[in-house]
């Protein structure tokens, strides 16, 4: 009689250990696929930051080839937003400098064009000789000859 009773009793720890090793191998995959989440929006974050450093970087080079003396160089003299609101909500935002170099060989402007998006920023600096060109305003059309183009990390 003593044989019926106990029957049983070792199949209630054994379904205790199942149970909680379950509960951890899905604890476990959960955590893995939120960490694979979190890079990934990260890279997804970081990718379109270089995306509007690089469009920054292209606005200025425009700017530059419309005039050869033109230069903003305070830091982040001018910002472009690619989202609304982008730059005062870091959400979307290109911030660029241009040097006021005179853009010979020895003394190249320097474009510095920070993208931001969220808690990415990334930061491409270029350096640009242009033509020797006139000293006449009504002549200077800024012809880029050669760039090169960094980016910058911290």
């Amino acid at each position: 009689m003593k044989n019926k009773k106990q029957k049983g009793i070792a199949a209630l720890p054994t379904v205790i250990i199942l149970g909680m090793l379950t509960l951890t191998i899905a604890v476990g995959i959960t955590s893995v696929a939120l960490t694979e989440s979190f890079i990934s929006q990260g890279s997804s974050f970081s990718a379109r930051a270089l995306s509007y450093a690089e469009a920054g970087a292209r606005d200025a080079l425009l700017k530059i080839s419309r005039n050869k003396n033109y230069s903003c160089a305070t830091t982040d003299c001018y910002s472009i937003d690619f989202v609304t609101d982008g730059c005062s909500l870091s959400s979307g935002c290109a911030k660029v400098s241009i040097s006021g170099a005179s853009g010979d060989t020895a003394n190249p402007k320097v474009i510095t064009s920070k993208g931001i998006v969220n808690s990415s920023v990334r930061t491409i600096q270029i350096n640009v000789v242009l033509d020797s060109g006139t000293n006449d305003p009504s002549l200077q059309y800024g012809l880029i000859t050669s760039t090169t183009w960094t980016e910058l990390t911290d």
